[in-house]
Parts: C-alpha cells; structure tokens; sequence
C-alpha cells in the first residue's frame, strides 16, 4: 500500500467482513474493515447451525472470536460508518470517519436488519427463545411447540409452511391478508394442519420464559410459545445502489459467480448479497469474493 490506496476496503464488520479481512491479510493484501458495530448476529442468543459449535454459540460470542481470528493477521478493522462511496473499478473512494480512504477494489458486508415489530417484550422474547427470526437458523428448537407466525400475504403463508416442517403446532397470523393469496396455497397450509388467523392482532405481548399472548379482535386469546416475526428484512445495500449497482426487490444485490455486483469491482458478501441469509454462507461467500479480488489484482 506504498501509494496510499488499498488493494481492497470491506465495509462491514460481521462473520462475512471479519472472514474477509481474514482472507485479504492471509493473501498478503492491504485492507481495512470498516465496523459499522450493528451486526444482525450480535442479535443471536445462540446459534446452533454454525459448523464447529456442537453445543451452539451466541452471536457476540462468535463475532469475539471472529476478531480475534483478524487481530491474529493484524488486519485493521476501524469503528465508524462509511457516508459515501464513489468511484469504479480500481479507483474507488470513501467517507470513512472524517477522511477520505480509496481502494482498488470495495467488498460490501453490510448485511441486513429484521423488520421488528412493535410489540411488548419483544427484545427480552428473544433472548429467551420466545421470539424468533430465523427459522432456517432455528425451526429445530421449536419442535413440539405452540408456533404463530406474524407476516402477510405470500411471504407469511410460507414462512408458516416451512416452520409447519418441525413437528410443531403452527398457526399463521395474516394480519387480514388471507384473502390475497391463492386458493391452492391455503389448501397447502391446510395439508400441513397449519391454522390461520385472519383477523388483524389488537394485542400482541410476549411474556419473556412464558410464552406469547395475543387478542384478536373478536376477543379470542392465542397463546404460543413462540412468534416468528416475518416482516421482512431491511438490506443495507446503499452504497452500492447509489453507485448503479443492480437489487433484487428485497434490496440485496445481484451478484455473478464471484460475488462482484453489476458495478466492476464492487463486491458483496454476507445477507446484503442475493442468496440465503446464514453465517455459514457468508463465510462461503467471503472466501469467494476475496479470492476472486486476489486473483485480479497484481501480484502483491
């Protein structure tokens, strides 16, 4: 980095940015992690679909050890926001902290935060497993359990199908979006013995080791033991849209076979790339991305 430019700035401090700044330092690689500090995984109570960790591990565990893992190639990863980015490949700029960084290449790690809805408890329903997120991530801790999924139209139907797959006791609350979605899909939901209500929530309160607690409004109380919000997710794709990189409609961004955006040069690993939103795939998108960025720059 004898002129002052890096071969690579990641911008973005979870498992697929702490990967990065791992793989980077390893291929000899000048970088810098720039830490927004709101990893989605620092959320996590405990996961227990990491490989690695049999017994689970909780997300600020995980990420302790991520930038340990960095610190032990003395990769630079600096607290603070990235406000812009400018700039195509080879010659990319950004406001980091007061100053001015550039860099050959930008990988963007931003990842993603869950639309959280307003509800009392919420924060302490997660810790205690009453309110989850991810099925994908933790559908096998709810087996033999009471189940509402909260989400409308299509997305909701299937996310309560899918969470209907652990031998548990589903019910889909459509928040009156029942009647938008197909005929051949409630029948699925049927097969599946997943109940549906359809009338929209007066009340919703998780009581943190207990359960959930919801009034419809014809004056039925629901109880459950756990609430999958599925509200969506927010992905924080920006930066890189602001440049003219391609999106999905969700907001995460399209990417080619190595993870480069429609903007050459521009990368993507983690949630905020098109694909599944798990930590074992950010690690596996990194590994990609980093390599792909490697490979295309002169030798260092």
């Amino acid at each position: 980095m004898a002129d002052g430019v890096l071969d690579c700035l990641v911008i973005g401090a979870g498992p697929a940015g702490l990967t990065a700044g791992v793989y980077l330092a390893r291929y000899r690689r000048g970088v810098l992690v720039a830490d927004g500090g709101d990893s989605r995984a620092a959320w996590i109570p405990r996961t227990h679909n990491v490989p690695a960790f049999p017994d689970g591990i909780p997300g600020q565990e995980l990420l302790a050890l991520l930038r340990r893992h960095a610190a032990r190639y003395e990769v630079p990863v600096e607290k603070g926001r990235v406000q812009a980015l400018r700039g195509s490949d080879g010659a990319f700029e950004a406001d980091f902290n007061g100053r001015v960084v550039r860099a050959r290449k930008v990988l963007l790690a931003t990842g993603s935060a869950d639309v959280v809805p307003d509800i009392p408890g919420v924060e302490a329903g997660l810790e205690a497993g009453n309110v989850r997120y991810c099925p994908v991530c933790d559908g096998f801790e709810t087996r033999g359990q009471r189940v509402a999924v909260m989400g409308r139209e299509l997305h909701g139907l299937r996310e309560s199908l899918f969470v209907s797959g652990f031998d548990n006791r589903v019910t889909w609350l459509s928040l009156g979006t029942q009647a938008l979605v197909a005929r051949e899909d409630l029948a699925r939901l049927r097969e599946r013995g997943v109940l549906v209500a359809d009338q929209r929530p007066l009340h919703v309160h998780v009581q943190p080791g207990e359960g959930v607690h919801v009034e419809m409004e014809d004056g039925r109380r629901l109880e459950f033991d756990v609430l999958y919000p599925a509200l969506g997710l927010k992905h924080a794709s920006g930066l890189a849209t602001d440049l003219g990189a391609k999106a999905e409609a969700d907001g995460q961004l399209v990417v080619d076979d190595h993870l480069q955006t429609t903007v050459a040069g521009l990368y993507a690993a983690g949630d905020v790339a098109a694909g599944l939103n798990q930590i074992a795939v950010a690690y596996g998108h990194s590994a990609i991305a980093t390599t792909a960025i490697h490979n295309c720059l002169p030798p260092p």
